[in-house]
């Protein structure tokens, strides 16, 4: 009886020490590609072909870069539902921090997803993750979306068409702007991410949310163009 009182008492100890084995912090590396669209010559030297997320807890920022033409930044919050954006292009130096009002038109002007687990499941640059078919409803046949609940983040994509999916994505479709991006991750970090990574450049202005959607979507008819 002892025993058996001895490994209780130790099961116990071990389930409630695991707590979240959540990854807290790191950093996903994407490659992007284009499949939907017909891109060469001009248009393919200067669309973006990479992006980064690096999340710290509850907190995400995506940062897609092209050389030195341009640089975008969408920083998330989880916990209080907070999104900030940021642009660098020429002399367009913005940000803008989106209201609830703002965050609700932001998910009604994106494609609404039907979105469906299947049964597979894998291993995503060592992320555990599972695939979800994606119809849209249009002529376009998306190909399917990973998403991993290894990390920290586990509704980081609220304010997107993926909103209804636990985790974060490691192969999925951003549809913006007029053009579809597809990412996929290519390389996974584990590292310490500083608070400061987050900071915002004291020399970016201050625009509301529609001008600052009016200014991007600038970027991409120009790039697109």
């Amino acid at each position: 009886m002892k025993r058996i009182l001895f490994l209780l008492v130790i099961s116990s100890t071990l389930l409630f020490s695991c707590g979240d084995n959540k990854i807290p912090e790191g950093e996903i590396e994407y490659e992007i590609t284009y499949p939907y669209s017909n891109v060469s010559g001009f248009m393919e030297a200067i669309l973006p072909k990479s992006a980064t997320l690096t999340f710290k807890g509850t907190k995400m920022m995506t940062h897609i870069v092209r050389g030195t033409i341009f640089e975008t930044y969408v920083i998330s919050d989880e916990a209080d539902h907070s999104v900030e954006m940021r642009l660098d292009f020429g002399d367009k130096f913005y940000y803008t921090q989106l209201t609830k009002e703002d965050i609700e038109d932001l998910k009604t002007s994106q494609p609404d997803y039907k979105l469906t687990a299947t049964s597979k499941e894998d291993s995503v640059q060592g992320m555990w993750a599972k695939e979800y078919t994606v119809e849209s409803g249009d002529t376009i046949n998306h190909t399917n979306s990973w998403f991993t609940e290894d990390l920290k983040p586990q509704e980081g994509y609220f304010y997107s068409s993926y909103r209804t999916i636990k985790g974060v994505p490691v192969i999925y479709d951003v549809e913006r702007y007029g053009i579809i991006m597809h990412l996929e991750a290519v390389k996974f970090t584990k590292r310490e991410v500083l608070e400061s990574e987050f900071e915002r450049d004291p020399a970016l202005m201050k625009i509301d949310f529609k001008e600052y959607e009016s200014e991007v979507q600038e970027l991409f008819d120009i790039l697109m163009n």
